[in-house]
């Protein structure tokens, strides 16, 4: 799929940056290499600036940073080969990659034959198709609680996830908002989102902590916090997490830093 040559891409990004560090690193190492001798229960270190020389000249202790850097330069060298076999490996890799992988194939087919074919697996859109024809009932609304509507028309709690939902909405995330969910340990819960990675096939759970600024709200966020860890949901991993205070309100920017990490 194309997360996965995406991901090659990053992969080849961050090599060819490893790489540059490690060429500079090596530009300015003493000559030679190091030998590591075991005597009793100490490590003897020798500085062999002679290939040819198979024991070396005895490093005695206040000389110790040349053994490091001598160890340090040895570890370069291996990262620096290793990178560069993972360089040549992805761009072998790249330069052959199909315009349709397999799964793609379907994608790529006119409309009216695909109705014709199975798949071999789900298409992103039937996927999100299926996901978003899921009905479920979510809490009720109670007494004169403030009205926010998103831009899917849905009535929210509060002007923080109103934020949230239009900017998933925007950048094409499916989304439930509070879709119930039983936890052990907690019995049926209603997270504020259950989003979906499409590209990972991945569902998340999104809290949204609004007032931990009150002592009670805050314990109880804490409380519930520890109820999705202890049944296998850990932020990061399949909750995301955000928080505001009245003096440090909801951030934009971070929502969308976390719509982007988590859900693309």
């Amino acid at each position: 799929m194309e997360h996965i040559k995406n991901l090659l891409e990053e992969r080849k990004t961050y090599l060819l940056k490893l790489k540059k560090k490690k060429e500079k690193a090596l530009n300015n190492t003493p000559e030679g290499s190091l030998r590591l001798c075991s005597s009793g229960n100490r490590t003897q270190y020798y500085h062999r600036k002679n290939p040819k020389d198979s024991s070396g000249i005895y490093i005695c202790q206040k000389d110790i940073q040349l053994a490091r850097k001598l160890a340090q330069k040895d570890y370069d060298h291996k990262v620096l080969r290793a990178a560069e076999k993972e360089l040549c490996a992805i761009g072998r890799y790249l330069k052959t990659y199909p315009a349709f992988n397999a799964e793609e194939i379907y994608e790529s087919l006119h409309k009216d034959r695909r109705t014709l074919i199975s798949p071999i697996i789900e298409t992103d859109t039937q996927l999100i198709q299926r996901w978003n024809a899921v009905t479920y009932q979510s809490k009720e609304f109670y007494g004169e609680t403030p009205e926010f509507y998103t831009a899917r028309g849905e009535r929210v709690r509060s002007k923080s996830e109103l934020i949230i939902a239009d900017l998933l909405c925007k950048e094409g995330v499916p989304y439930r908002y509070e879709y119930p969910v039983s936890l052990k340990g907690m019995g049926k819960i209603y997270p504020d989102f259950c989003v979906l990675n499409v590209n990972r096939r991945k569902e998340w759970y999104w809290e949204h902590l609004g007032m931990m600024d009150d002592p009670a709200y805050a314990e109880k966020a804490l409380q519930k916090i520890a109820s999705y860890e202890q049944n296998g949901i850990f932020p990061g991993e399949s909750l995301i997490l955000t928080y505001e205070t009245r003096k440090n309100p909801i951030n934009q920017k971070i929502v969308m830093l976390m719509i982007q990490r988590y859900l693309k």
